[in-house]
Order: structure tokens, then C-alpha cells, then sequence
């Protein structure tokens, strides 16, 4: 899956066809509604049951013996009705899984990862720079970019109101920490930077296995320091994804509907002269689908020196 191809820019600009890059066969979405739920019925049986087996006092005299029934069978009865109630929820609903979704959804708001726009900070290792400005970390080549900030950090804004269904998948990619260790394994200068291939095979096979998004209508414009998904045709958006480094509108006609943009240079972190020192010398050279089938071992053996991400986080 890719972007357009370069050699094609210049027949893409007079709107004509891009040709289609790697793909796989488009799965078709799965949505797995099955939640766990208890009924009132499971609940009473079970609470039921324990309050049959408590301990019961020996007590000679009958009638207080059946006293001491009913005042243990009322206590049940009582303790059913409240825990009914506190499983329930606002709704009426005692899904188990409704009230956990509830709790990360507040956990969500309260870490900044909701409202109409997102913004996340990445951390890239392997900047394209001079040589004096780079050390090795194990096998990995670790450097400070060369441009003022002497940073290797930018950060995304995502806009909902542009691609709602393309932000979401975005999000939670964030959320689970997708893009930690993942290449940008195809960059071309004055054109785009690609990413968004695990480099954990199991962890691709995994999204993989979700099926493609439905398009979002192009909103956004594919300008400059603009961030979009790869495709292969209609509605086979994943996870990879390239921010362009010129102004690619041409795109807009083909269907590329960015989901945010890059922000300007602010306080510890840069702007586009991050991304455009992502390294470039390997070009198209990386096979998408050895990426997906073999991940680091691949990449660190045929690919040392190309860029990735240390860390994304939203800020």
C-alpha cells in the first residue's frame, strides 16, 4: 500500500490515474458486538446461593429458629437488590463491558485524548544529519538534526471535523502505543514521508486482521506538512500513513483525505525541518511486505540508518 508513486507526479498533477503500490487483498470489516452480560436472573441465583450456605444459628426454640430464617432471607434479599442497582449503571444496562467502556472513556478525557482536536508529539530517532552529530545505541545510529531547535521532536494536530473515521483509527493507534519503533521506510524528498508498518509482526497481523476503513470525504487539502492515509484504491485506508512534503493537491481529486497537519516550531519540539531531515537515502528501497512478515530483523539488517519513532504521545 502506498501513496502515489514519483514518477507519476508529473501525470498526476494534470489529474490523470496514480498507479496502485503494494497492497494486500482488502479484508472486509468485522464488527464484534458480543459483550459479556449478566442478567438479573444469573445475579440473584448466585447471591442467592451464598446466602443459603452462610452460617445459621442453633437456636433450641423453633420459632425463633424460623425467626432467624427469615431475618437472614430479608438480609439477602436486601443485598440482591442493591448490588442489582450498582451494576445497572445510569442506562439500565448490567453489561460488564458497557460500564469497563464508560471508565476508559473517562480515563480518555481526563488524559487530554478527546474533543475535536488531537495533538501528539513524536520522538524520531535517525534524522538525516553530518556524521559528528550522531552515536550508536546498540545497532541503531541515534542523531541530533542539524536545523536551529536541535530537536527531534514535531507534533501532529488531528483535525475530527476533516476525517472523523481516519482520526479515530489514528487515535487508537496512538493509544496502543502502535508507532513506537515503526520505520518511515518510504521517503521521497520534495514528495512524502511514509510510515505506519509495526515493526512487531504479530502487532501488524493484528490491525491487519480489522479490516480496511470506510473513505472519509476529502475536506482537508493534501498541502504541505499535511498528514493523510495510503491507499490502494476505494476504502482500503489501514494503518499506513505519509505527510507531505510539498504541496501534493493534486491528491485531493484522487481521494486522499488528510486527518491533520504538522504544527509550527514551539517551546522543545520543531516543526516540517524535523520531518524533512527524516533519512531519504534508501528511497522506495524497503519491501513493505518483508516488513510485515520479519519486522526489526529486517529493517535492522538491510536498513539500519532509516528514521523512527522513540515515542508518541498526546500532549
Amino acid at each position: 500500500m502506498s501513496a502515489p508513486t514519483l514518477s507519476d507526479i508529473d501525470d498526476a498533477m494534470e489529474m490523470q490515474s496514480i498507479p496502485v503500490g503494494y497492497r494486500d487483498t482488502p479484508q472486509d470489516e468485522e464488527d464484534d458486538n458480543d459483550e459479556d452480560t449478566f442478567s438479573d436472573d444469573d445475579e440473584i441465583d448466585e447471591l442467592g446461593m451464598i446466602a443459603a450456605s452462610s452460617p445459621q444459628p442453633n437456636q433450641k426454640n423453633p420459632a425463633l429458629k424460623r425467626h432467624s430464617y427469615l431475618t437472614y432471607i430479608f438480609a439477602g434479599l436486601a443485598a440482591i437488590v442493591v448490588l442489582v442497582e450498582v451494576l445497572r449503571g445510569k442506562d439500565g444496562s448490567l453489561s460488564l463491558n458497557a460500564r469497563t467502556k464508560a471508565t476508559s472513556d473517562d480515563l480518555s478525557t481526563s488524559s487530554g485524548t478527546t474533543g475535536d482536536n488531537l495533538i501528539i508529539e513524536f520522538t524520531v530517532a535517525n534524522l538525516r544529519t553530518n556524521s559528528a552529530n550522531c552515536s550508536h545505541v546498540g545497532k541503531m545510529l541515534q542523531c541530533i538534526p542539524q536545523h536551529n531547535n536541535a530537536t527531534n521532536k514535531f507534533r501532529i494536530e488531528l483535525h475530527k471535523s476533516w476525517a472523523p473515521i481516519g482520526v479515530k483509527r489514528f487515535q487508537e493507534l496512538t493509544e496502543a502505543n502502535f508507532w513506537d519503533d515503526a520505520r518511515i521506510f518510504r521517503v521521497v524528498p520534495n514528495f512524502v514521508s511514509q510510515f505506519g508498518i509495526s515493526s512487531y509482526p504479530d502487532v501488524q497481523k493484528y490491525y491487519d486482521s480489522l479490516g480496511n476503513l470506510k473513505d472519509d470525504k476529502v475536506i482537508g487539502s493534501n498541502k504541505r506538512g499535511t498528514l493523510t492515509f495510503a491507499t490502494s484504491g476505494r476504502n482500503t485506508r489501514t494503518t499506513q500513513l505519509f505527510i507531505n512534503t510539498a504541496d501534493n493537491k493534486f491528491l485531493d481529486k484522487q481521494g486522499f483525505s488528510p486527518i491533520g497537519e504538522v504544527l509550527a516550531a514551539g517551546d522543545g519540539y520543531g516543526s516540517m525541518d524535523v520531518v524533512d531531515e527524516m533519512y531519504s537515502k534508501y528511497g522506495e528501497d524497503p519491501d513493505q511486505g518483508m516488513i510485515k512478515e520479519e519486522g526489526k530483523d529486517y529493517l535492522e539488517e538491510k536498513y539500519p540508518l532509516l528514521s523512527y519513532f522513540v515515542t508518541a504521545v498526546f500532549v
